[in-house]
């Protein structure tokens, strides 16, 4: 079974919109006609077929299951795995048993749906393929525009599906806009493109660049094609470095403290779209306010740029300014720099170098992709031969000063987001853990030291749910502690029963709080 139509077979299913036993039947139904099971038929069959009327859900579940399918595989479980239980036949329309599907672009516009005020009149994107390649590029310019006036953190501009964005951690398909056909993807998210950057797109059929509309408005972004053409995908980045109080942390003071060393690795973890780049950014606004050093940083690509302030700053970005991370880090050593900042982690040559440079007297910050200090810590050592992992740890043990994990989650009312974040420092007793191997008792070393300003994601769960940022439906599904959930609980029913006893005070027309 393919694994894009697997995903989708997984969240329509999950999601109530449809039984396994139907997902089977379409599947044999399109088999038996001598179509391939691909995504755009199965999805086509069932909208044509009136199985499922929720044409918007169908559609953004059709761009999970592709991203699903790129990045994971198949899913943990397959609605095709009992294939052979009893499935009711599916009588599909005669146009389908005659001819191809009618294209999926053919659906009609979206409607703005009460409530949802911010998404009414963006540009139309439709329009793009008449404009020639400047007035495409206007028209881009304005659609990201309106996306950064509604507070969105990507908008997506994918052949084969409606525009999308998103916002608050949630994923919106943008009303008033047709399917977007191949020509207009292509017309839209190459414009900004030159010719040196199409001439690699069209080899690579990848491309990751920094776009800039001016040096306030700029945005991360990242150009393939698929199966139904060009996509483009664009990050929104902050026009301003926000203090890391700002941002959410609790105790900014911990973190801004680990900026003070002059060598060691400081990691910003979490998984994408969590907020690492805001938080690496701020980090090095900080010590280029407080420290005068010079600052080297190599990043895939540049995001927020950096005007020396007290610090002297060298921002590099990969294929543009060199080759790969290994590199970049090897030619810093010899660049006399106070702090090396590193984009991502991504492989053993890169996290070698990061390490060796932290014992040589340099500062090093760097990203992973890592949900949790532990985990962190095992990906770390996990890249290298188990021959070299004992004297890994060692430098490791030696070199760490802190790891921020950080997570971006809905707010109470879906308004915003909150930041969970769980902080370990390279106290003397994380360092032996790390130097032992013993990693999987980390959690409850940083639970521990939380007069020290350490904290574990749960914790900070917890912490948000108490402030009133998150509700307590929210919270709920993440916690494990029985002693922070009965904690929960407790403050839950408190709650509802000073709410209850304000209604009925006011019932009977008593003052509040009248014994």
């Amino acid at each position: 079974m393919d694994k894009a139509v697997d995903w989708f077979c997984f969240h329509v299913v999950e999601d109530g919109l449809l039984d396994a036993k139907t997902c089977i039947a379409v599947a044999q139904a399109i088999e038996e006609q001598g179509y391939k099971v691909d995504l755009q038929t199965f999805a086509q069959a069932v909208v044509d077929n009136e199985l499922c009327s929720d044409v918007d859900t169908i559609q953004q579940f059709m761009q999970m299951a592709t991203d699903e399918a790129r990045s994971i595989g198949f899913p943990p479980e397959s609605v095709f795995d009992d294939a052979s239980a009893s499935a009711e036949p599916v009588n599909f329309e005669s146009s389908f048993e005659q001819s191809e599907l009618p294209p999926i672009e053919e659906r009609p516009p979206l409607t703005v749906q009460a409530g949802q005020q911010w998404l009414a009149g963006w540009p139309d994107l439709s329009q793009a393929e008449e404009l020639g390649r400047e007035g495409a590029l206007k028209l881009l310019n304005a659609f990201l525009h309106k996306a950064r006036q509604t507070q969105c953190s990507d908008v997506h501009i994918s052949s084969g599906s409606y525009p999308f964005v998103r916002r608050f951690k949630n994923v919106h398909l943008v009303p008033g806009q047709k399917v977007v056909t191949p020509e207009v993807a292509e017309a839209i998210n190459l414009a900004p493109l030159n010719d040196e950057q199409r001439g690699l797109f069209n080899r690579e059929h990848d491309l990751d660049y920094s776009y800039s509309i001016s040096e306030e408005d700029r945005y991360r972004t990242n150009v393939l094609r698929q199966r139904l053409g060009v996509a483009g995908s664009y990050r929104l980045i902050d026009k301003d470095v926000r203090s890391l109080r700002d941002l959410g942390f609790k105790r900014p003071e911990t973190i801004e403290k680990l900026t003070t060393h002059h060598q060691g690795l400081i990691l910003v973890t979490g998984p994408a779209g969590c907020g690492k780049s805001s938080t690496l950014a701020s980090l090095v606004d900080f010590i280029n306010r407080n420290r005068h050093d010079h600052i080297i940083t190599v990043e895939d690509p540049i995001e927020v740029i950096h005007r020396p302030i007290n610090c002297n700053i060298t921002q590099r970005e990969l294929n543009t300014h060199t080759r790969s991370f290994g590199n970049a880090l090897r030619a810093a050593l010899r660049e006399d720099p106070d702090i090396i900042v590193i984009g991502e982690l991504r492989d053993l040559e890169t996290i070698e170098m990061a390490i060796r440079s932290s014992e040589t007297g340099h500062l090093v910050i760097g990203t992973l992709h890592t949900g949790s200090a532990a985990t962190t810590m095992d990906r770390i050592l996990d890249v290298f031969p188990p021959n070299q992992q004992a004297q890994i740890r060692a430098m490791v043990s030696e070199s760490l000063k802190g790891v921020i994990c950080q997570q971006l989650l809905p707010n109470r009312d879906n308004t915003g987001v909150a930041l969970a974040a769980e902080i370990m420092l390279g106290t003397l007793a994380v360092s032996n853990l790390i130097r032992e191997g013993k990693t999987f008792q980390l959690p409850s070393t940083i639970q521990t030291g939380r007069n020290l300003g350490m904290a574990t994601m749960e914790q900070s769960y917890f912490d948000l749910y108490m402030s009133g940022q998150r509700s307590f439906e929210q919270t709920m599904p993440l916690m494990t502690s029985q002693e922070l959930i009965r904690q929960m609980q407790q403050n839950e029913a408190r709650l509802n029963a000073q709410a209850a006893g304000m209604d009925l005070n006011k019932k009977r027309g008593w003052g509040f709080g009248r014994k």
